[in-house]
């Protein structure tokens, strides 16, 4: 388990890009809403993300899945880390490459709704009512200093689809074919799980915002995930 105790009089790097988009680009976007057990997602509009908005703010559910899929997405930047050296076929650079392009922003977009909504008001103001996404007092304290903190874990055990330190091993020992099958299977089984994460956000989380890139990681990672298929599947 990996803890991160945010104290939020200290510096968080972050980069400069915005999570928000225009109105047009919103209204293009693939966003889908997901499924009963056993169904396939099925599209949404932005009326559907509203009404799964109606509360003011944010809650703990929100928070709770950008800190966690944060840590997702920098997992499987790790693992296309590795392709430009082991790969085989064309394919799965190109899938590595979009992945990448698609995940390093999101992580970006993610830290800065953290920083914009949870860090920034609690350093301006230590008694900040929905601190960590909670409704409280604002009693959460750095050890020795008169400034909040948020402690969040993060446990790889509690995120669906993230690959154990063996099967990572694994895949930085492989070349070639073998390293593209593993590739595969594990990035498709990491992409499922943070399908999921995304799911249980729409259900439980509160913020539109939060709401509307779940839904938007939904609909990039099934396609990717689609992707990766074929490419084995044409050999």
């Amino acid at each position: 388990m990996r803890r991160l105790a945010l104290a939020t009089g200290s510096a968080l790097v972050l980069l400069a890009a915005t999570a928000c988009t225009d109105d047009a680009d919103q209204e293009s976007a693939n966003v889908i809403a997901p499924g009963a057990p056993g169904e396939s997602s099925s599209p949404a509009t932005q009326e559907q993300i509203a009404a799964l908005a109606e509360e003011q703010g944010h809650n703990e559910a929100d928070v709770d899945y950008l800190v966690m899929m944060i840590e997702h997405h920098t997992q499987a930047l790790e693992m296309t880390d590795l392709v430009p050296d082991r790969h085989e076929r064309d394919g799965i650079e190109r899938i590595a490459d979009r992945i990448s392009a698609a995940q390093e922003p999101e992580i970006t977009a993610m830290e800065s709704w953290l920083e914009e909504n949870v860090f920034a008001p609690a350093r301006e103001n230590p008694a900040h009512q929905n601190f960590c996404g909670l409704e409280g007092d604002g009693d959460h304290h750095a050890e020795g200093e008169d400034v909040a903190e948020c402690v969040l874990d993060v446990d790889h055990d509690d995120m669906e689809g993230m690959v154990s330190e063996e099967d990572l091993e694994r895949l930085e020992s492989a070349e070639g074919d073998d390293f593209d099958q593993l590739f595969v299977e594990l990035m498709s089984e990491h992409h499922r799980g943070a399908v999921t994460m995304a799911e249980d956000v729409m259900a439980d989380g509160s913020d539109r915002q939060v709401l509307e890139m779940a839904n938007d990681l939904i609909a990039e990672q099934n396609t990717e995930i689609s992707r990766m298929e074929r490419i084995l599947e044409e050999g």
